[in-house]
């Protein structure tokens, strides 16, 4: 079986080879620096070299023409000029020898010393009764240092071939290391893709996904560590549906005993209220019915959330005018609050749609009921409907306290409420849950519109019969 790619191991790879190619480049770009900074030492010792080379020859000019002169007119000036050249063509020849030369001119320059040496004994240190002035002599030795110079100049002229080429090395190796850098940049970029961002792409999919259908489960493919996270989102996802079921299945329990005990309740409330003898009596009674048919809707709430979430909830769809559905539901409510005016605006002609008349009408209950729990006293809970592009489009408007954008979505998950809602008001954060759930059942949506201390609107879209 073929193991799985890590992650970590590839990373290691990579950076491996990059960082052994960066060293083997800039071991490549350190070597060339330290030759090319020898060769300009070596190179300005020559240009150090070729300077004394023509102050030699310049000086070795200089005598020859103050000795001429001299030996024309007999002024001593000349002589002292010549004695001056002489000095400081010795001093040079001193400079020179402290000057690391080539091997051709260190013979050069001996040559060069040799014949100098032979003019100051015949010229320059003999007495004036030996001293034989002649011009060859000179012009000898000035050729030499002319000879000596053509090799400095050779010397400084490879130097600078050298410098050249190894400028070019070094330039060339910085290009391929740009190169190297650039192309390898697509692929470190392609590996990131396919080895990080893809697999957190179908994470974060299979995340959303599993939201809306609980069959939908993490990817467990990719590198090592991404099938881990993968092995280990699928465990949480099996736990937490394992939770799930649990707490379905324990609120269907509570949900089926309750009913039986509520219709005595009611029966009995019913029955109260028909043998009422004062006004007070009855009023209690009719009290006592409220509450119970607020708790019967809070039961039956808690079976539908059960039964939509098991997959055992069906509904009985018929052709029906929502135009009836949203009238019975406003008289309903109508009748419930004596604080609220219940406002029912519907259109002069039918809109039919293909739904459960049961369902949508609890659905608008659920809406309606919390309009007129949520709105402060002697305010009107306006219910409309009309057409729009093919869908019908059903709106429950309050003036109570508004919620905040941060809880639109939190209102509609099951044992959820506003975090404004005030604790006084009963609920337990079903009614919106279960009411989602039925609109998407008949392929419709609700929206919420909301503000603040101004009220909310919510509004049910459900599609028109063709």
């Amino acid at each position: 079986m073929r193991r799985a790619p890590s992650l970590r191991n590839a990373y290691l790879l990579l950076g491996a080879g990059l960082s052994g190619l960066a060293l083997l480049l800039t071991g490549a770009l350190v070597v060339s620096v330290i030759w090319l900074t020898t060769l300009s030492s070596d190179l300005r010792l020559t240009l150090a070299a070729d300077r004394e080379a023509m102050r030699i020859q310049f000086q070795l000019f200089r005598a020859a023409r103050s000795y001429e002169i001299f030996g024309e007119t007999g002024d001593r000036e000349w002589m002292n000029d010549a004695q001056e050249s002489e000095a400081r063509l010795v001093a040079s020849i001193a400079r020179m020898e402290e000057i690391p030369l080539s091997p051709r001119a260190a013979a050069a320059f001996a040559h060069l010393e040799s014949t100098i040496d032979q003019l100051r004994r015949d010229v320059f240190d003999a007495s004036p009764g030996q001293r034989v002035i002649r011009l060859g002599d000179f012009i000898g030795a000035y050729a030499d240092a002319s000879a000596f110079l053509d090799v400095i100049a050779d010397d400084a002229s490879e130097k600078i071939d050298d410098a050249s080429r190894w400028s070019r090395i070094a330039i060339i190796l910085a290009g391929i290391a740009i190169f190297v850098t650039l192309a390898s940049l697509p692929l470190a970029i392609r590996f990131t893709r396919r080895a990080v961002y893809l697999p957190i792409v179908r994470l974060r999919r299979a995340l959303r996904m599993h939201a809306s259908d609980r069959t939908v489960m993490a990817p467990e493919a990719g590198p090592v560590e991404f099938r881990a996270i993968g092995r280990d989102v699928n465990d949480l996802f099996e736990r937490l549906e394992s939770q799930r079921e649990r707490q379905l299945t324990f609120l269907a329990s509570i949900a089926h005993d309750l009913r039986n005990p509520m219709a005595a309740l009611r029966t009995s409330a019913q029955l109260a209220e028909r043998r009422a003898e004062t006004e007070p009596q009855r009023k209690s009674a009719e009290r006592v019915l409220r509450q119970i048919d607020r708790m019967n809707r809070l039961v039956t709430d808690l079976l539908d959330v059960s039964r939509i979430e098991a997959g055992q909830f069906e509904l009985a769809i018929v052709p029906t005018d929502l135009r009836v559905v949203v009238r019975d539901t406003c008289e309903l409510y109508a009748e419930t609050s004596e604080i609220h005016e219940v406002r029912c605006t519907v259109p002069a002609s039918p809109l039919r749609a293909d739904v459960d008349p049961t369902r949508i009408s609890q659905v608008l209950g659920n809406l309606v009921s919390n309009a007129i729990k949520y709105s402060p006293e002697g305010s009107p809970v306006d219910v409309r409907l009309a057409a729009e592009d093919g869908w019908a489009i059903v709106e429950v408007e309050d003036r109570g306290m508004g919620i905040a954008p941060e809880d639109h979505e939190r209102v509609f998950e099951a044992f959820r409420r506003s975090k404004g809602a005030d604790a006084s008001i009963p609920g337990v954060g079903l009614g919106l849950s279960v009411a989602r759930r039925l609109v998407r059942a008949h392929h419709g949506e609700i929206e919420l519109e909301s503000a603040v201390g101004v009220g909310s609107i919510f509004r049910v879209r459900l599609p028109l019969a063709r």
